[in-house]
């Protein structure tokens, strides 16, 4: 069409176009520029991390939970705390049944109950939480005492219902700060007695032995009574307790099971509690709810497990049998040594734990040793494989269990071989099973022999466990025997509370507005118009490590995010007053990457840190602080546009030279105490060293309904 082409085509001139539509630069930093992720998608990723981080940490802490149950006490309506009462004080007192712990928690433990009447509060139990692997370095968790703490002016007695630890473990660390003299049985009181040994203290309760046959009565303040009842489970001396009120009759079942033929003759007293129902009535039933679900009652007794202790070792009469257990299961280690006399077999007994409780129940006297039956275990090597039984912890696959270290090699006395035969008096608790399994084929590999419960069809052997905990059908002959005017199931996760109140109101037809699904600090009020949910109480928990110490909340979190993201440090030394880079940066890596697969990124990183240093401390003041913030936003922004990871990033800066601190001291760490050379210089030959501390034995779970469940990966990405 007659025009005129441009033989070469011009770029256009950038600075001819307006201001506000020039490409703006991230930064003066050209790492950060060459980044393709934008800053935005960082933040949600940290924010991501954070939240899950936060989510597994919070667990244990109980501020107003969801409970929409048609048995939660507001008609299936979720209670806020603007719904807590703010009436006058009655002119006449109130009945209050307050859980500190033990109900709808993240598991199954941490055992506490308040029952609070004018100026007398009696406390039940006061156990601890196996938190389990999703708080890394956590051994237990303890109730928040705050309203005791509050109100420890009105304690009047603690009443223990059973020696495990998730009804006494805590006790240790809370008697002195709400002291009040200690009722239990003898046997129980030996347990806790045990556990005392190890409180830092250095208090003395006041221990009060009550005989559940006698059926005692004590008199706690003006408005409590309390008597123990016998009842049967897997732990020697456990009772149920009755609290007589102004009001009426409360009882508290603890743990529980029916035995028709318990080892050492004491049954289930139901006869003195259907005796006080029918006589008194049962104002309030609190009953335990580990094993409502399970569907029947129990087929089999203790006496039945004993005969198959002796299937195998009948079956096995050249071998060496090691048996697995509970260390609380004092009972089962009974009919073990029962049945080893008649084999002539020679019993040994490794676990810490074990050996404890049984020196307790020796002193206690529920535990009968036969004759020339119990051995050392360094004696074992020197008997015939026939001769040998060995009764040891390990029995949910715990790494540091005395099970796997016999089949790691590990033990000092004790190598699993070939022709031993391991029999798991027990069954894995739900989440355990993983553990078990990994125990049972690492035992298998030594070319051993494994008998598990539950596997007759594959060994020959009858029954080898029995549960502690009352089943479908124990319950509804429980309830229906006591007839209770209102119910409380305790001691369970929110699933098993639910189910127990379904079973009340079913099979027992007791009024759903009478029963009361609760969550650890709800507060029940009891007066002569009758019981309501009346707000909440401050509950929660406070974490313990090994040690015996208490772990922040701040810790787990460092903890949770390392594990699951890692850390990244980077060390900077520049010198005053230039800003120039001294060394080369220093780059630490733990849980992130491996540096030496990771040049590039180094390269990248470092490549980075010197432009950030060369354009920051130009010969200006600087304020360090905005400088670390800046290097921990950038460094992560760069780490996520590489990894797609969020780890814990870390600038250190060391100023060295000119005035101010010492040569090569951390700007940031002036207030640090000194070093050692430094205090050796300064103590000279009179410096004293620090007293040595005494550790506890790490705690470990004692019975199956303390044991922890581990959940699956909850990662955000």
């Amino acid at each position: 069409m007659g025009q005129r082409r441009v033989g070469n085509v011009q770029n256009d001139d950038q600075n001819k176009r307006p201001a506000g539509q020039q490409q703006r630069q991230k930064s003066n930093n050209t790492v950060l520029n060459n980044t393709t992720t934008r800053k935005g998608e960082v933040f949600r990723a940290q924010r991501r991390t954070s939240e899950n981080v936060n989510l597994r940490a919070s667990q244990h802490m109980i501020n107003v939970p969801v409970n929409k149950s048609i048995y939660n006490g507001y008609q299936g309506r979720q209670f806020s705390l603007a719904d807590q009462p703010k009436r006058p004080k009655s002119p006449r007192p109130v009945l209050k049944i307050m859980p500190i712990g033990g109900l709808g928690e993240m598991g199954i433990g941490k055992n506490m109950m308040a029952i609070e009447y004018d100026n007398d509060i009696v406390v039940i139990d006061c156990g601890f939480l196996f938190p389990g692997a999703d708080y890394p370095g956590i051994n237990y968790i303890t109730p928040d005492i705050t309203y005791l703490k509050e109100n420890k002016h009105k304690i009047r007695g603690h009443v223990f219902t059973h020696g495990h630890l998730d009804h006494i473990g805590a006790y240790r660390h809370v008697a002195h700060e709400i002291p009040a003299p200690v009722y239990a049985s003898k046997f129980t009181l030996g347990m806790i007695q045990r556990t005392m040994e190890e409180a830092t203290s250095g208090f003395t309760p006041d221990y009060n032995e009550l005989n559940p046959e006698a059926h005692e009565r004590v008199q706690l303040g003006d408005s409590f009574s309390i008597e123990l009842v016998r009842v049967n489970h897997s732990i020697p001396d456990a009772t149920a307790v009755v609290i007589r009120t102004p009001l009426g009759v409360i009882i508290d079942t603890g743990d529980w099971r029916f035995e028709e033929a318990p080892v050492d003759g004491k049954k289930f007293d139901l006869e003195r509690l259907t005796e006080i129902a029918a006589k008194e009535g049962i104002l309030m039933l609190m009953n335990e709810s580990t094993n409502c679900e399970s569907d029947g009652t129990h087929t089999h007794g203790e006496f039945d497990i004993q005969h198959s202790m002796g299937q195998v070792m009948e079956k096995y009469p050249n071998s060496r049998l090691i048996l697995s257990c509970f260390s609380s299961q004092i009972h089962r280690m009974q009919v073990i040594l029962e049945e080893a006399k008649k084999f002539d077999r020679k019993v040994a007994f490794a676990g810490y734990s074990m050996i404890q409780n049984l020196e307790v129940a020796l002193r206690a006297g529920v535990i009968k040793i036969p004759k020339d039956v119990v051995v050392k275990m360094e004696d074992v090597v020197k008997l015939p494989d026939g001769k040998v039984t060995i009764v040891c912890t390990g029995s949910q696959g715990e790494f540091n269990a005395v099970l796997n270290r016999m089949a790691s090699g590990s033990h000092k006395f004790i190598k699993i071989k070939n022709s031993d035969v391991i029999v798991f008096s027990s069954n894995p608790i739900p989440g355990n099973e993983k553990y078990v399994v990994r125990t049972v084929d690492g035992l298998m590999r030594e070319g051993s022999d494994v008998i598990q419960n539950g596997k007759t069809h594959l060994t020959g052997i009858g029954p080898l466990h029995l549960s502690g905990h009352g089943y479908y059908d124990d319950h509804v002959k429980l309830v229906n025997a006591l007839n209770p005017t209102y119910y409380l199931p305790i001691h369970g996760e929110f699933h098993m509370l639910h189910h127990n109140a379904e079973l009340a109101e079913k099979e027992a037809g007791i009024p759903r507005e009478n029963i009361f699904v609760c969550d650890s600090g709800d507060v029940i009020e009891i007066d002569s118009e009758g019981a309501r949910k009346a707000g909440r109480i401050p509950v929660g928990g406070i974490m313990y490590d090994d040690s015996g110490a208490i772990v922040s909340e701040v810790v787990l979190k460092d903890r949770i995010h390392m594990a699951g993201e890692g850390m990244f440090v980077v060390v900077l030394t520049v010198a005053r007053g230039s800003g120039r880079l001294m060394t080369s940066p220093d780059i630490i890596s733990r849980g992130f990457i491996y540096l030496r697969d990771s040049e590039e990124l180094m390269g990248t990183i470092r490549q980075y840190l010197k432009q950030k240093v060369a354009r920051s401390f130009g010969g200006k003041k600087v304020d360090l602080d905005v400088i670390k913030k800046e290097l921990k936003d950038e460094i992560t922004h760069i780490l996520y546009d590489q990894t797609r990871r969020t780890p814990i990033v870390i600038p250190v800066i060391n100023e060295i030279g000119g005035g101010g601190a010492p040569q090569g001291q951390n700007r940031d760490n002036r207030d640090r105490a000194p070093r050692g050379d430094q205090q050796r210089s300064e103590g000279g030959a009179n410096a004293q060293r620090p007293t040595p501390r005494t550790f506890p034995e790490p705690q470990v779970p004692d019975t199956e309904a303390a044991d922890p469940r581990v959940r699956p990966d909850t990662r955000a990405y």
